[in-house]
């Protein structure tokens, strides 16, 4: 969340990808090719999701990774379903492939590309780190070209597929005029953000235009409940250093998903998909959010650190600028915007066994807390 100068500005509503006039023919996924392509397959949430493709799906999995060579790519799925302590690859029915989504064909080889076209009938797109200090001009050079090409390759008249892919709460923090005015602005409408909303309205529209697939309102993804392992880069945990090197914190609720129980909700929605009944758009989360009174008694008992209120911090704080760009003047009204929309599940999904959002909390804190303990020592 770095703050980098802020020089471009423009109407995202205005980008023409939401607009494109696409000629899609209408098909069902039941009659779509058994194999899957998975974009940033070696991402957290790429791994979790194709742990149980390899137990689950009968078809095959192409999983597709940025490295020089397939060995390399191999490393790198291996390594990183090793960080999250997850199975390692063993389904015969999984090939791995080098490439890089914003290049032409993906950055494959004709070979691999024309595989993957002829048989795939579902992508599930997640090739796509969040980075709130890049301007939307970023997204807009590399991003939106390839979400363009992505859309076409799904819309296939002669190979269809059903795209499936991973957006962002952060896209629902534009609504009014004056949101839009504030693209680039802060670390909650930022580049990133605005570029979630316009793929979320681009892919809206190709849906209504006969492409299949679905959109994932994604919040705030931490480890399972039972591991507690997550990115240490997301959000929370950088907001939670802000408060530390401060000694203190201001409260605020927030909305999450444990990385297993996404994984799930995707899977199912895909095998949903395949039997022509899927969702075209899903929220995922659980029902509470970390509540600001839960997240104070962790701060106070856990952390050591006291309550305070915006301004107070703020006039503490060492860098006024960074603390701006993470925590503006719509701080509270933004977050309060994301919380109070109702989760939406897959049909026929149980969320009865969905874990305490206050012991996914409690999990992930813990092993953040224990591994930074670590590398003191």
């Amino acid at each position: 969340m770095s703050i980098e100068t802020l020089t471009f500005k423009k109407d995202i509503r205005q980008e023409p990808l939401i607009h494109e006039k696409w000629s899609f023919a209408k098909s069902q996924t039941s009659q779509y090719a058994d194999g899957i392509f998975i974009t940033g397959a070696n991402s957290y949430i790429g791994c979790h999701v194709f742990s149980i493709l390899q137990e689950k799906w009968s078809g095959k999995i192409y999983l597709l990774i940025r490295a020089r060579n397939e060995e390399e790519a191999f490393i790198k799925m291996s390594e990183a379903l090793d960080t999250w302590k997850l199975p390692p690859i063993h389904s015969e029915n999984t090939s791995i492939v080098t490439g890089d989504v914003c290049q032409a064909r993906f950055g494959m080889h004709l070979s691999a590309y024309n595989e993957i076209k002829r048989n795939t009938g579902m992508v599930l797109h997640l090739a796509m780190n969040p980075m709130y200090n890049l301007t939307y001009e970023h997204f807009e050079r590399l991003w939106v070209p390839e979400l363009k090409r992505m859309i076409k390759f799904c819309g296939d008249s002669k190979h269809p597929k059903s795209l499936h892919y991973a957006s962002s709460y952060n896209a629902d923090f534009f609504e009014t005029d004056e949101d839009f005015s504030k693209l680039e602005s802060n670390a909650w409408q930022s580049g990133y953000a605005g570029f979630k909303w316009v793929a979320n309205k681009a892919l809206k529209n190709a849906f209504d235009q006969h492409l299949q697939g679905c959109v994932y309102d994604i919040p705030l993804v931490l480890g399972s409940l039972k591991k507690g392992l997550c990115p240490l880069q997301y959000s929370i945990w950088y907001i939670l250093d802000m408060f530390l090197k401060a000694k203190c914190y201001i409260p605020f609720e927030f909305k999450i998903i444990p990385v297993d129980v996404l994984a799930k909700v995707i899977v199912h929605n895909l095998f949903n998909d395949k039997a022509g009944k899927g969702d075209r758009f899903l929220r995922p989360a659980l029902k509470k959010p970390v509540s600001d009174k839960y997240f104070g008694n962790v701060a106070t008992n856990l952390l050591g650190i006291k309550k305070s209120n915006q301004k107070l911090m703020r006039d503490g704080y060492k860098y006024k600028e960074k603390f701006d760009f993470v925590f503006p003047d719509t701080f509270y009204p933004l977050l309060e915007r994301v919380n109070r929309q109702e989760a939406i599940f897959p049909k026929g999904f149980s969320t009865s066994f969905l874990p305490s959002t206050m012991l996914v909390f409690l999990s992930n804190l813990n092993k953040i807390i224990s591994k930074n303990k670590a590398k003191s020592n």
